[in-house]
């Protein structure tokens, strides 16, 4: 009998795992940013905080001011997969850890918040401080565990424990040079009895280049080595922190957080990176809570552009967080618990009115609580605010409205929040838990939720609901019963408050709007204008695409035909001219109707389609010039009949499209008819039923003659003024099209400039204010100045000269720097004239927009001739004159290659011009880029810039003008030429 080879075997762990737990497991870089967050929280941190630096090499740096790590913290703990030091709630941490803050319940799981760190970038080094001891540190490489022939035991982390935070930074290239050692291997000490790591990086280096034959760049080895030769960390970069607490520096980071620094205002993917960062982070600490039970808990990031000294752009904030003041005033709102049967018990209102006691929803038939230990739902708080989408439905005033709706663009939604921090991804608009968007879709009157129009949280503890837990990856719960149910009750509740008080079904609903809309008769024409508004852009796309469609396919015919054209007999006259008129009226049938509002995103094909359309008319122009001077060299054979052949042809043309309409009307009238009679019928038949009704309460006991004959008066009165409202219309437009009358093109063009002079009268009062505010700002904001100022001089000298202490008087000094800036554009203006010279003004613009044009990587110059001209005017009629025409070149030039970005101030004859490298302005729009408020810029446009630099020039008898056809400006793109009143020029060369 053979004895079998039994052994004992382990298990191997791959260094790919650490990627799969973080780096792949996590959904997104905010995702990450928020686990990172919460350990910070776990740390007992006051204060945490995000910061990229914009630099050349971007870095970002994540810093708390928590309890930090011991060495034997990162050694022990934080370096070794599998031990989590978080293992429950009955190990609290240390009074003495807490920092005075209260007990927190634990937020982190399964030690995920630190290997997430992987997803912000490729390279990390770690820094913490635990009370008095020492710092440590660690670098790493996360690239390194992605290697597939490496086991976890292979990869190398170098470390490190210092005296402060600039030792720290001298011994980077000693760290480094240990993760170095972990690919290439050369005399370390750690390696010895260990297999060679060698051979696994070759073997990895070989599959990365077979993959893909023709992949560019170096082998994944060599990327390592190189990064590491080339870190750019600095002391510079943790100038704020000093600990205890942690810190994070991360180098080579995620596209997320890559594309977050601004490169230019019309980044529309930079745009749709930022919106989707704030969304995920924002009110990352429940803002719904009251009083004291908010948590003292700050949150913050940023970014710091190259040697600004400012404390940064912010993009998500605690300051920057919504609050339940903003929205408690809200017309809807439920406010309350639900507890662990399910039922919700709380307030409620509804248009502005709390409904009198508690209100309860009790769980529908069906769904029960399970109530075993490990599906359990337990109590939760519930707080939603709400209000009509429709204004005219709204008992909250325009104005008010329109600021709710303006929070909603950042912060509506429903979220979640677990002992006070945010559950991702919840909240956000691609995220439809609750199924609200999906209900709505199938009858948006009766579930009338709306996650673009409710503010709102469910507040859970891990207490009372440990059933309720994350997915590895933080992408919601994991979908067990527990999370079932609860996403049912939840449900539930929106699905009974709906139909009770806010739906279409809502016995409280109808009363209240018809109190609402009662003879509301400028709203009714304010709903006909949008319906008119909606049919006009349908037929202005229908148009458009009609027209994509026909003109390129005729503008090639009519080039060919052009080419080919030779007149040798009669027959050739009489088709040429008969091509003219069939171009003609295909080129008619393709003509689009003016661009109306609310299709802005058309503007670009609606202008190459105008293009087209001018192509066309220029190639049936030149058809008809060459076909004219055949014919006059031809001597036709039979004229009088080729004339009648073409009377004949064109009499047929007509007729047919004349006969085309005749069908098309007849159709609308059958059909308009039909629907009177089966309206008229319905309303007989109505009135009849009701009026019997009303009839038959003379036998009920207790109800008179008078009684009766009453209601029938006031039901009669009440129908006859619903029919005229019904039946009028038909008439009017009937009436209407009798006498001729273009009812379409009438209330188009009223309701178009209807539209204009609220808008113009909204933005003029905002100017007003705004100017009011610059005006107050300049009388008041230097005396603020020097009473701070003397403040801060008069503080201790160490305080005095602390970092917070200089921060606040750079901000104040940015602030009056401002002020002087903004001094010229006052309301009163200054109204001394003074000698103001070119390098004055290139001077004053430069240092104006420095930051903008630095950022946008625009060049901006100006010749030594506008230097050199010399103005008797006043700087309020000056300054602002080139503030807003250079703002425009701005914008405009952020929209071409950054190389190609340029921006000039000189003198062409004479006038004084600003030039820049943009897309310019098309022929269509340069007659109307003077009127006020007229924009093409997609976002920030106000129109109003070059209207203010006209009105100011004008002022002081001066002009300006759009280049024409004729100019040779310095640039391409767009180009101002103005010309003012008794310059003097100076010497300069001939243009």
């Amino acid at each position: 009998m053979t004895i079998p080879d039994v052994t004992a075997r382990t298990f191997a762990t791959r260094a790919r795992t650490i990627d799969h737990l973080g780096r792949e497991q996590i959904a997104d870089c905010p995702t990450a940013v928020s686990e990172l967050w919460k350990n910070s929280w776990d740390a007992y941190a006051r204060n945490v905080r995000l910061r990229i630096f914009s630099e050349e090499a971007p870095v970002a740096a994540l810093t708390d001011d928590g309890h930090g790590m011991r060495p034997q913290d990162l050694f022990e703990r934080w370096l070794v997969v599998g031990t989590e030091h978080k293992v429950a709630d009955f190990e609290p941490v240390a009074v003495s850890d807490r920092q005075g803050l209260p007990p927190r319940p634990r937020q982190g799981q399964k030690g995920i918040g630190r290997l997430s760190s992987a997803k912000l970038g490729s390279i990390l080094l770690l820094i913490s401080k635990y009370r008095d001891h020492r710092y440590v540190a660690a670098l790493i490489d996360w690239r390194m565990f992605e290697n597939p022939y490496l086991n976890l035991v292979d990869v190398v982390v170098g470390t490190g424990e210092f005296e402060n935070k600039r030792d720290i930074f001298a011994a980077l290239p000693m760290l480094a040079d240990e993760l170095a050692a972990g690919v290439v291997e050369t005399g370390v000490a750690w390696r010895e009895g260990q297999p060679a790591v060698s051979e696994a990086w070759r073997r990895y280096d070989e599959s990365w280049a077979k993959e893909d034959p023709n992949r560019r760049g170096l082998p994944p080895s060599q990327r390592i080595l190189q990064g590491l030769k080339r870190l750019p960390f600095r002391p510079e970069h943790l100038d704020d922190w000093v600990g205890p607490g942690t810190a994070m520096l991360v180098y080579d980071l995620d596209d997320t957080l890559r594309a977050l620094p601004s490169t230019g205002d019309t980044d529309l993917v930079r745009e749709e990176v930022f919106t989707r960062f704030q969304r995920t982070l924002s009110n990352f600490v429940d803002p719904y809570a009251v009083g004291a039970r908010r948590s003292e808990f700050s949150y913050r990031a940023d970014i710091r552009s190259t040697g600004d000294g400012s404390a940064g752009k912010v993009i998500v904030g605690a300051e920057k967080a919504i609050d339940r003041m903003q929205v408690q005033e809200m017309e809807h709102q439920l406010d309350g618990v639900v507890g662990e049967d399910g039922v919700f018990r709380g307030r409620v209102k509804a248009f502005g009115n709390w409904v009198d006691g508690t209100i309860e929803f009790e769980l529908p038939k069906g769904l029960s609580v399970p109530e075993r230990a490990g599906s359990r739902v337990g109590a939760f708080e519930l707080y939603i605010a709400s209000m009509e989408f429709d204004p005219k439905s709204s008992t909250h005033p325009r104005s008010e409205h329109d600021r709710y709706a303006a929070l909603a663009k950042d912060y509506s939604g429903l979220m979640i929040y677990r002992n006070d921090l945010r559950v991702l991804p919840y909240g956000r608009e691609d995220n439809d838990f609750f199924e609200i968007e999906y209900k709505r879709s199938k009858n948006a009157g009766r579930y009338f939720w709306n996650h673009r129009q409710m503010f709102g949280r469910i507040a859970l503890t891990r207490q009372f609901n440990p059933n309720l837990k994350d997915k590895a990856g933080r992408e919601g719960f994991i979908d067990n019963t527990a999370a079932k149910t609860f996403r049912a009750i939840v449900g539930n509740i929106l699905d009974l408050s709906a139909r009770r008080y806010f739906g279409s079904s809502s016995e409280i609903r109808k009363p209240r709007l018809a109190e609402i809309q009662a003879g509301n008769r400028a709203a009714r024409a304010e709903k006909e204008a949008q319906k008119l508004g909606e049919r006009e852009r349908a037929q202005f796309e229908k148009e458009l695409r009609k027209a994509e469609e026909r003109l390129p396919l005729l503008h090639t015919e009519i080039d060919e035909e052009t080419r080919a054209l030779h007149v040798e007999r009669d027959g050739d006259v009489a088709q040429a001219a008969r091509r003219l008129s069939t171009w003609r009226s295909g080129l008619a049938d393709a003509a689009i109707r003016p661009q109306p509002s609310g299709t802005a995103r058309l503007t670009g094909r609606y202008q190459a389609a105008k293009v087209n359309a001018d192509r066309v008319s220029e190639a049936i122009s030149n058809y008809e010039v060459k076909f004219r001077d055949a014919v006059e060299n031809y001597v036709a054979a039979k004229p009088a009949q080729i004339v009648a052949e073409r009377v004949a042809s064109a009499v047929e043309a007509v007729r047919r499209q004349v006969e085309a309409f005749q069908a098309e009307i007849e159709k609308l009238q059958r059909e308009q008819f039909a629907e009177v009679r089966r309206l008229a019928e319905k309303r007989i038949s109505d009135f009849g039923k009701e009026a019997q009704a009303v009839g038959t309460r003379l036998a009920t006991p207790g109800t008179g003659l008078v009684e009766v004959l009453n209601l029938l008066a006031q039901m009669q009165s009440d129908w006859s003024n619903e029919n005229r409202d019904i039946f009028g219309i038909f008439v009017s437009a009937l009436e209407s099209a009798r006498e001729q009358i273009d009812l379409e093109t009438l209330a188009s063009a009223q309701t178009h400039d209807l539209r204009e002079a609220t808008s113009e009268l909204d933005r003029l009062t905002s100017l007003a204010q705004l100017g009011i505010a610059v005006e107050i700002a300049a009388h008041d904001l230097e005396d603020f100045d020097e009473m701070a100022n003397a403040g801060l001089n008069a503080l201790p000298e160490d305080i005095r000269n602390s970092k917070p202490a200089r921060d606040i008087r750079l901000g104040i000094e940015g602030l009056t720097d401002q002020l002087r800036f903004l001094s010229p554009l006052r309301l009163s203006g200054d109204k001394i004239q003074r000698w103001i010279d070119g390098h004055e003004i290139e001077s004053f613009v430069r240092q104006f927009f420095a930051p903008t044009l630095a950022k946008g990587g625009i060049a901006f110059n100006a010749t030594d001739a506008f230097r050199g001209i010399r103005l008797y005017e006043r700087p309020a009629r000056v300054f602002p004159v080139f503030l807003n025409l250079v703002n425009n070149s701005i914008y405009w030039v952020g929209t071409v290659n950054r190389a190609s970005r340029e921006i000039l101030l000189d003198v062409v004859g004479d006038e004084v011009v600003i030039a820049d490298s943009g897309p310019g302005v098309s022929s269509e729009d340069a007659e109307h880029i003077f009127k006020l408020f007229f924009t093409r810029k997609q976002r920030s446009g106000r129109g109003v810039g070059l209207y203010l630099a006209r009105a100011n020039l004008a002022a002081g008898g001066h002009t300006i003008r759009y280049r024409g056809e004729d100019d040779q400006p310095p640039l391409a793109g767009a180009a101002f030429f103005i010309g003012f009143k008794d310059a003097d020029l100076g010497p300069r060369d001939e243009k």
